[in-house]
């Protein structure tokens, strides 16, 4: 088979690149599609109109570590992928959702094999062609297969795999590796990693991390082993809701010799933390901010040596008035409603001075309490439930550590 030979799935106006996991809707490229959706895509592409379970998906997809995958990941993949369809073609539907069981691709798609050069200097980062090595063996997604669909899925599995994975060990475009490199590496390691510490594995972070090589540095990978141990020893995971909201490339530097790499990254990360039991410890927004990685180039691939975490300024609230919203006695719980703008439900707190709150040390309305007892918007804060002697109060919204908004007095009689 020519080596620029390229497998290609139709349906209505798109084309499925199998060999660079490339979506395309009238010719023009699918952006942000992500690896994993397209890696869902395709196994439902090779047996379009058939159900597909979760579990033979889940071998596709995740077959080189399929640790924290689960039906639960796929439906979110599932989501985002009809989702994206929505926006090209949204009076038509192409996943069907069996409850329990698994999806089937619905409508007509047909596969073809074209011979076309592959343009060397094409940005692999613009196609979102990455794709997990995901090894060869799929014989529970192919074993009651129709003899034409099967041989669909050989042409389409050694082409999408064999590709792939060479691009993914041997990167042309250093810039794309780089953020590939990045970006898969702390999806790994939220994601994937820490949903199931127990199945930790040392050598499973070869794939991104560099080793440690001077036990007076504090590289990444020593980084996670003890995160790791830690969530061990307390007996905690994450929930397969963890998910990452936020991933922007903000610089890539590659030295001169081409062979270390600074990124600079803003993330934000949703978390949510259970006990082995099930129990659900806590949910939390962790960002948005800054992160700056030091990659080195070894042997012909870009890995991750340490990383910084910086601060992201935030905005200040703006308060512009103070409501009472039930009636006001010393020494008893009232509740007040704050108004304003720029108000970050995620971290927003309240902060009161008057008598027995120093300003030195206010009276503070944390906010855990306030996303638990309030009702919170970027605009108002509702039911915040305040205890205060008699006397004259100022009180103050403040974002995370940003500076405090404007005070605004409330006298309690």
């Amino acid at each position: 088979m020519n080596s620029n030979d390229t497998h290609m799935f139709q349906f209505d106006g798109f084309s499925f690149d199998a060999d660079r996991f490339a979506l395309y809707h009238n010719g023009n490229v699918v952006k942000n599609a992500g690896t994993k959706p397209l890696a869902v895509l395709a196994a439902l592409l090779i047996n379009a109109n058939q159900l597909v379970t979760y579990d033979e998906i889940i071998e596709f997809v995740w077959a080189d570590n399929p640790h924290g995958a689960t039906s639960a990941r796929v439906n979110q993949y599932a989501s985002k992928l009809q989702k994206l369809f929505a926006d090209y073609a949204p009076d038509s539907d192409y996943l069907e959702n069996v409850p329990g069981r698994g999806y089937i691709f619905i409508g007509h798609s047909t596969s073809t094999v074209v011979n076309q050069a592959i343009d060397s200097s094409t940005s692999s980062q613009d196609l979102e062609t990455h794709s997990d090595s995901h090894g060869t063996n799929r014989s529970r997604l192919a074993e009651r297969k129709s003899p034409r669909a099967m041989a669909v899925y050989a042409v389409a599995v050694v082409a999408i795999f064999s590709a792939a994975f060479a691009w993914y060990l041997y990167p042309t475009n250093d810039d794309a590796a780089i953020r590939l490199a990045v970006k898969d590496s702390q999806i790994y390691e939220s994601l994937v990693l820490y949903e199931n510490p127990t199945a930790f594995v040392e050598t499973d972070l070869d794939r991104y991390w560099t080793s440690d090589i001077d036990a007076n540095v504090n590289y990444d990978r020593r980084r996670i082993r003890d995160g790791v141990n830690k969530m061990i020893s307390e007996g905690r995971k994450y929930g397969v809701e963890s998910r990452c909201d936020q991933f922007e490339f903000q610089s890539v530097e590659i030295d001169k010799n081409n062979d270390t790499a600074v990124v600079k990254t803003l993330e934000k990360w949703f978390v949510a933390v259970y006990q082995n039991d099930g129990t659900l410890l806590k949910n939390r927004t962790i960002g948005p901010y800054f992160v700056s990685y030091v990659l080195r180039k070894v042997n012909g691939r870009w890995l991750i040596e340490k990383s910084t975490t910086g601060r992201v300024n935030r905005p200040i609230p703006r308060v512009s008035g103070v409501e009472m919203m039930s009636e006001v006695k010393a020494g008893q719980q009232f509740l007040v409603k704050v108004n304003g703008n720029d108000f970050e439900v995620e971290t927003i707190a309240i902060e009161v001075v008057g008598p027995g709150c120093p300003e030195l040390k206010p009276c503070k309305v944390p906010n855990s309490v306030l996303r638990e007892n309030a009702k919170l918007s970027e605009t108002a804060i509702s039911n915040i439930p305040l205890t205060l002697a008699s006397g004259n109060f100022k009180i103050t919204a403040r974002n995370g550590d940003s500076q405090p908004s404007e005070a605004i007095p409330i006298t309690v009689p």
